[in-house]
């Protein structure tokens, strides 16, 4: 199986030149590693790290974005050692958890984020930079921090920031 980690940041200088060209690339990778994509995502990064644990263990929504150095889990063996420890596994067995993770149509995943084994990211939603993933995002929110708790909706960042931004032509 293609690890789409290993080969995205190959195409790092195509993304800067013509980022609709760099997604053809990278959506034939993400596809052909199992990765489920459904749609056509706007942008994934070059840096994303995919701990790709199986098919359709990551799936990216429709026009979603995820921002450089996002890490998107989907397993988890922090419970191993401890299981071993109180002797509840035998040295040549280990305790682990398998769980997908999914990306909404049009949500937005900030620099920086940390997406934990068996979350959720609804469509629309909005996840600051910097942020630690622990559980579902609902549709529609705005979630920051570590671990990552709701700030607002959409339309509430829409009522305050607004008039922030500026409109601009999308690069190809």
């Amino acid at each position: 199986m293609i690890d789409p980690s290993k080969f995205l940041p190959l195409f790092r200088i195509l993304n800067r030149v013509n980022q609709d060209a760099y997604m053809n690339v990278a959506l034939t990778l993400l596809r052909r590693s199992g990765v489920e994509v459904l749609g056509r995502p706007l942008w994934i990064s070059s840096s994303v790290f995919l701990d790709n644990s199986g098919p359709g263990s990551i799936s990216f929504g429709d026009r979603c974005v995820v921002s450089d150095a996002v890490k998107i889990l989907t397993h988890d063996f922090s419970l191993d050692r401890i299981a071993e420890a109180r002797g509840d596994l035998p040295p040549d067995e280990e305790l682990y958890r398998r769980a997908p993770v999914k990306i909404g149509a049009r949500a937005f995943v900030g620099l920086g984020t940390v997406l934990m084994p068996g979350v959720t990211v609804g469509a629309d939603a909005i996840i600051g930079a910097g942020s630690v993933v622990t559980m579902s995002v609902d549709a529609g929110d705005v979630v920051a921090g570590n671990p990552a708790r709701r700030i607002c909706s959409t339309d509430e960042l829409w009522d305050k920031r607004r008039s922030e931004f500026d409109v601009r032509k999308r690069r190809s």
